[in-house]
């Protein structure tokens, strides 16, 4: 079996911002014969955890915070939403904490972070001011804008609402933080392969790898998978290689600078007969059985055997 291996470096690739691929342009193409599809796979991979935990996909904090005043009227409610855009960068939950935390109260409220790192829960405490005399906290939830809640373990639109006249809310999170920005890194190409992602849609996932070193640290990966992917029919010919890197939620993977990284793909030729490749069958003249025992030849064979009577 022919096969080709090819060792990507990203310093000598094309990076395209739009698309986030991506590009080495093939000197030598990969190219198959015409009886030949090709199979790929990455055998080997090195890149650096240098990504941060907090970027521009997971950076907005929003709580927005209902209150009434209860006094004689009644009926009368604020509504105040805290708001705050993390500083793109690595974080701890506590240092998390600390951001939220440093958030200025408002007329009507005041808001409170704290960590638990006993048990990985954030607590958010909300208490209504003197601004009014008897103001009390009807409902604390997250905003509908806020991209940090699986970061700081709260769920989509999470909500909890106050007893009448209730002067605090404690808004506890229903799961510890997730500090970490993906468990995985996904190499994908642009090629329409034989693999699916998660919704079980085609993708062009080439390769899954699991992330066990600390920010700063450097991952190797090498392929215990002895099984390649088949490309396309179509895909007979290539003279560049696309790739990007991708994490859990298919974000693009950002190094933060020229960090680099490496990659081996192996590509394999492999024959297929006629009939896989879509190709025309020229089917040979056969003599049917019955006329090649009628031959002379055949009768002439038997026609001297002695038989008893």
């Amino acid at each position: 079996m022919r096969n080709t291996l090819v060792y990507l470096k990203s310093s000598s690739a094309v990076y395209n911002s739009e698309t986030k691929f991506y590009r080495w342009n093939l000197m030598n193409p990969i190219q198959a014969r015409k009886d030949e599809l090709i199979t790929t796979q990455v055998l080997e991979a090195e890149f650096p955890v240098s990504y941060y935990n907090v970027d521009s996909t997971n950076n907005e904090f929003e709580l927005v915070v209902i209150l009434e005043d209860v006094d004689g009227t009644g009926g009368v409610f604020y509504t105040e939403t805290y708001s705050k855009t993390l500083t793109v960068k690595q974080y701890t939950a506590s240092q998390i904490a600390s951001e939220i935390d440093a958030i200025a109260d408002k007329t009507h409220s005041t808001l409170n972070c704290s960590y638990d790192n006993r048990t990985g829960i954030m607590t958010l405490v909300v208490n209504a001011t003197s601004a009014e005399p008897s103001d009390a906290v009807t409902s604390v939830s997250i905003g509908k804008d806020c991209t940090c809640r699986k970061l700081m373990g709260f769920s989509d639109l999470q909500t909890i609402s106050g007893a009448l006249g209730q002067a605090q809310l404690k808004f506890i999170g229903d799961s510890v933080v997730d500090l970490n920005k993906t468990s995985n890194v996904y190499i994908e190409t642009d090629l329409l392969l034989e693999s699916r992602n998660t919704n079980g849609e085609k993708s062009g996932i080439l390769a899954k790898i699991q992330i066990d070193r600390p920010f700063l640290g450097l991952v190797h990966y090498q392929s215990a998978n002895t099984i390649p992917i088949e490309l396309g029919r179509k895909d007979i010919y290539l003279d560049h290689i696309d790739l990007r890197l991708i994490d859990d939620v298919n974000e693009s993977i950002n190094f933060n600078g020229s960090n680099d990284f490496s990659i081996t793909i192996l590509f394999n030729y492999i024959k297929k007969d006629k009939l896989l490749l879509g190709e025309e069958i020229v089917s040979e003249d056969v003599l049917p059985i019955i006329d090649n025992i009628n031959t002379g030849d055949s009768c002439d064979e038997y026609s001297d055997n002695d038989v008893d009577l």
